[in-house]
């Protein structure tokens, strides 16, 4: 009989049906019995081949947890009841999703292993509203929840090798990987260049984004033909504008739903990620396989998926003298934006392609299953 494999995340997950979830459905279904938990727009239960796919309708509200907490509990309880006990737990966080996956695997006598997703103990996750009751107090809490979790475990898979540096301690002989995900380099492909300096995402400071407006203002009396948008959602628009300070070089565009970012990314000229903390950077990714020119802070798992001056370029985190001068050696030079972009395009097809990364998590699983 195959292992029996739970995977909690926290969702919302759109588009569940989508034709790249169906083929890891049905790859996934070669090797194991899956159930995956987590919320979605709009309630879902349906099944493919040996995949299980079983959501909640999401909840924003202040008690979502606790009822995600109980919907997944509650599921694991009734496949006890059932004689369908779980070989192996696993979550997308060590966090929320890592407590509830910890409590499940202990009453299913089942192996634990969570995902590692982000950098919760880097002192710029808090660098955004700081002094916001709730992140101060997630700044506390988030450390000691990790431990308890982390010392539950029986694996864990990384974005890049030092993510976790604070829990090695309670991390040895256990099953501890890296791997970066995928990227679908039909959708991401180079379309045209315009003379755009692209950056997607949001916080505003640990992203690294006045830094980069910063940078921008030093090079762009030099380049007037250029610009540079910012795409992405800020809570407080006041600090975007504020530091724009209606240069007419700089733009804001509204965040745009992922099936639209393959047209944004795809006729950037530059994309830069600047952040001061972040677990790899799904944009890299995305512009690697449209044959952009990346920039992107040394800082955490970003040199994992840049390699300097070979398929981008590393700048220091929070660096705005380092960062423009990486800008206007970029700028300027329409045959080194080629060469970086071709460069991560072949690269983008040969490391992170969905083969690689689910042969990646099908031996990971299977290495936990086996230890111990």
């Amino acid at each position: 009989m195959l292992p029996r494999i739970l995977y909690i995340s926290p969702g919302p997950t759109f588009k569940p049906r989508d034709p790249v979830f169906l083929r890891h459905y049905k790859y996934l279904s070669n090797y194991f019995q899956w159930v995956i938990l987590t919320t979605t727009p709009e309630a879902e239960d349906f099944q493919i081949d040996n995949f299980r796919f079983l959501s909640m309708k999401f909840d924003p509200g202040i008690q979502s947890f606790y009822r995600f907490r109980s919907f997944c509990r509650q599921h694991a309880a009734l496949s006890l009841q059932r004689d369908h006990s779980f070989d192996l737990v696993t979550t997308y966080d060590p966090l929320k999703t890592g407590l509830i996956g910890a409590g499940i695997a202990k009453m299913h006598g089942a192996k634990f292993a969570p995902e590692v997703n982000g950098v919760y103990t880097s002192p710029a996750e808090w660098l955004d509203n700081p002094n916001k009751p709730i992140n101060m107090a997630k700044k506390t809490i988030y450390p000691f929840i990790m431990y308890y979790v982390l010392r539950q475990a029986h694996g864990a898979r990384l974005l890049f090798r030092q993510q976790l540096a604070p829990f090695n301690d309670i991390m040895q002989g256990k099953v501890v990987v890296d791997f970066r995900r995928f990227v679908d380099a039909e959708k991401f492909k180079p379309n045209r260049e315009k003379k755009e300096v692209l950056f997607v995402g949001f916080p505003f400071k640990r992203k690294g984004v006045d830094v980069l407006i910063s940078a921008f203002k030093k090079i762009s009396p030099k380049h007037p033909d250029w610009t540079l948008k910012i795409l992405g959602w800020f809570p407080d628009p006041a600090e975007l504008h504020n530091a724009i300070g209606g240069h007419p070089q700089i733009f804001h565009h509204p965040p745009v739903h992922h099936d639209e970012m393959p047209e944004y990314i795809g006729s950037c000229g530059i994309l830069v990620l600047p952040s001061r903390s972040e677990a790899m950077g799904r944009v890299l990714l995305e512009a690697m396989a449209a044959g952009k020119p990346r920039i992107g802070s040394n800082v955490d798992g970003i040199p994992t998926v840049i390699n300097d001056g070979v398929d981008g370029l590393l700048c220091e985190p929070g660096n705005i003298d380092d960062l423009a001068r990486k800008l206007d050696m970029l700028m300027g030079n329409q045959q080194l934006r080629k060469k970086l972009g071709e460069a991560g395009r072949l690269r983008a097809k040969r490391e992170f392609t969905e083969e690689v990364y689910m042969r990646n998590l099908v031996g990971f699983y299977n290495a936990v299953l086996a230890a111990f």
